[in-house]
């Protein structure tokens, strides 16, 4: 990434955008922009399937059963 940006806002966001379109690709070095620049790493569709998480919003079949 440029070390100043000199153009507007707008055109940071779609140089942001076409580097997550990329790194969705599989990019590596925009992978790696992202997470150097702008702290963000990007899971992958096998890491997200492998998260546990509980949402306490949600109630679950067996819990109502009780």
């Amino acid at each position: 990434m440029r070390e100043q940006w000199s153009i507007s806002q707008e055109e940071e966001e779609l140089y942001r955008r076409r580097l997550f379109a990329r790194a969705n690709k599989g990019d590596v070095k925009a992978q790696k922009e992202l997470q150097e620049t702008y702290g963000v790493r990007l899971w992958s569709a096998h890491e997200r399937s492998q998260l546990e998480y509980e949402n306490p919003h949600f109630k679950s079949k067996a819990r109502r059963a009780r």
